[in-house]
């Protein structure tokens, strides 16, 4: 017997064998059995589902000898015309190859003659949205008050290229995709009947790959027998559908925990080699990704993954290694290449690139938590010590945070790299020379970088405080760091802090030092010198006159000293070229100093 494709062979002929449309089902066999039959449809939806199928069901029940009927016999001889395609009163009509005015002339000229033997005349025209514009409008009007017993059938897979016109004169039945449990259903009984052993993972990825079409995943079930004989195994799926599967998939992801970039990009490459589709393979992993997200959202997350498929014991043991945010970026990096590999001409550079990006995602930082942090420390305010009459480097202890003496740098210039003030311990306080510093932060120490990375893994919200740091001194007597402010100091300086950063060097250098913290002594002084500033008067004082501080060539905001009784030179307003007093270069320069401006004159 000569051989037929399973899609057709097993083409539903009952409104009951259509699987997966229930809602359309029942509409259609109500309006059939009260006698409410509209003279138009239109059926919507992506390939495969059971549009032009429905179309002759409807067609038979309409025309069956015992209708109309919602079960058509399928023994008399108008379904058995009807279901070969040979019954002149119903007609199937390709939109795509059938598009201008004169085609839908001659559909207009044959309506106006009765049955050849039928009860009703059936025009189905698949892919109605290929034909022309004016081939719509050619047949609005038939298609408004059209002869009786005449019934028109559209399916379409874009439904948007219809004219509203149209439309309004249709009932639409939106046909869904399929779900995964209804293919494998059916593909279960397929190779049941027909001999074929196969089993329930190998189902699941032909249907997986069919992507809710029941006409794409039985011609794929075709081609794998075809490729393997009546056994089929999933590794024969895999090699005849050039799938990747999930063991693949899984060192993969392992790949991309340890951040090993190499190792990923010489998968890829090895996943060319073997003929997969990169295209499948980016697909397969924004979906193992996702299922990674369930397994850390949900307690049961067996009941939204498919467990034929994928190992839920290795998604677990992935999931924890894995920051939610990070989950969520990785996801977004693979659909957005998954869209551009479609329009690329280099889809492998693609998709290497944004392998390479999934090894730098790393988790957000809690702004809304810092900034609470940061405020509650600006309100409490560190508790200054009284400024150190020789001017040298000195340690402050956790009670008083000490300061450099206002005048120590020289106006005018930033303060020397030895005005610093260090913190060893908040319990314990001593002195040390800064001289014997080593300048250059990283670039004297490049074991730095990887030590910050060391207290990102443990700690990585405390680890961003250290972002804006600068190693001075590292040996192993003892480790100092820099830091920007006194605020990043009082946080820094808390002793399981100072453990965390005493292990990560350990682990990075294998030497435990002791850990001092440094703030530059400029930023602490400018800081002093602005809350201890007299505040500038209201240009409103009815006191007195008062220009706004911008028009006394100051920086708005910042006192401005008043000019000698015996100056000659007066005051201009605006006047930007006259050259700063000494205590008003010094209260900008510290005001720079903060918050890193420059003068603009």
């Amino acid at each position: 017997m000569e051989f037929q494709v399973s899609a057709r062979k097993w083409r539903p002929q009952k409104f009951s064998e259509l699987i997966g449309q229930e809602p359309i089902v029942r509409t259609l066999t109500n309006a059939i059995r009260s006698g409410r039959i509209s003279h138009s449809y239109l059926f919507s939806g992506t390939r495969g589902v059971g549009k032009t199928t429905a179309a002759r069901i409807f067609a038979k029940a309409l025309n069956c000898a015992g209708g109309p009927t919602p079960e058509p016999c399928d023994q008399c001889e108008f379904c058995v015309e009807i279901r070969e395609g040979r019954n002149v009163d119903v007609l199937e009509i390709d939109g795509a190859s059938n598009t201008g005015v004169a085609d839908v002339r001659d559909i207009i000229e044959n309506i106006r003659y009765a049955t050849a033997a039928c009860r009703y005349k059936v025009y189905i025209i698949d892919e109605v949205h290929m034909l022309s514009r004016s081939a719509f409008n050619a047949l609005l009007k038939t298609l408004e008050e059209p002869p009786p017993k005449v019934v028109f059938l559209f399916a379409t897979t874009e439904q948007h290229k219809i004219p509203e016109t149209i439309l309004s004169r249709c009932q639409r039945f939106e046909f869904k995709p399929l779900s995964q449990r209804q293919m494998v259903r059916q593909m279960e009984a397929i190779c049941k009947h027909e001999g074929i052993q196969i089993d329930q993972a190998s189902l699941e990825e032909i249907a997986k790959t069919g992507a809710g079409s029941m006409r794409d995943a039985q011609s794929l079930l075709d081609q794998v027998v075809a490729f393997s004989g009546r056994e089929v195994t999933s590794g024969a799926v895999e090699a005849a559908l050039g799938i990747v599967g999930q063991k693949v998939l899984e060192r993969f992801v392992d790949g991309v925990a340890q951040r090993d970039a190499g190792a990923l990009l010489e998968q890829v490459q090895e996943i060319v080699a073997n003929g997969k589709d990169l295209h499948f393979f980016c697909r397969d992993l924004i979906e193992y990704f996702r299922n990674l997200l369930v397994v850390k959202a949900c307690k049961k997350p067996e009941l939204l993954i498919n467990v034929y498929v994928c190992n839920l014991d290795a998604l677990k043991r992935q999931a924890k290694s894995f920051h939610p945010d990070e989950l969520h970026q990785m996801f977004r990096v693979l659909s957005r290449v998954e869209t551009e590999m479609r329009f690329s001409s280099l889809p492998q550079a693609a998709f290497e690139m944004a392998v390479l990006r999934l090894t730098d995602v790393r988790p957000f930082r809690d702004i809304d938590g810092l900034l609470e942090k940061i405020n509650r420390l600006e309100n409490s305010g560190p508790a200054s010590a009284p400024p150190d009459p020789t001017g040298s480097t000195r340690m402050a202890s956790g009670a008083h945070r000490g300061q450099s003496e206002p005048g120590h740098s020289a106006p005018g210039r930033p303060p020397a790299r030895e005005d610093i003030e260090l913190k060893k311990n908040p319990s314990v306080a001593g002195e040390t020379s800064a001289e014997g510093s080593a300048p250059g932060g990283i670039p004297g120490f490049p074991d730095w970088e990887r030590i910050q990375r060391e207290i990102y893994e443990k700690k990585p919200r405390f680890s961003v405080f250290l972002a804006q740091s600068r190693l001075l001194e590292l040996n192993p007597n003892a480790a100092c760091i820099e830091l920007s402010d006194p605020y990043t100091l009082a946080l820094i300086g808390k002793e399981e802090n100072l453990a965390a950063i005493r292990a990560a060097i350990e682990a990075v250098c294998h030497f435990a030092p002791e850990v001092k913290l440094a703030v530059k002594s400029s930023t602490a002084t400018a800081l002093h010198d602005r809350q201890n500033a007299n505040p500038p008067r209201s240009p409103f004082d009815k006191g007195g006159r008062e220009d706004p501080p911008f028009n006394k060539g100051g920086l708005g905001g910042f006192p401005v000293s008043a000019p000698e009784a015996n100056s000659e030179e007066k005051s201009v307003p605006g006047d930007y070229n006259k050259p700063a007093s000494k205590s008003e270069t010094e209260i900008i320069q510290d005001a720079l100093d903060i918050f890193g401006g420059i003068v603009i004159r």
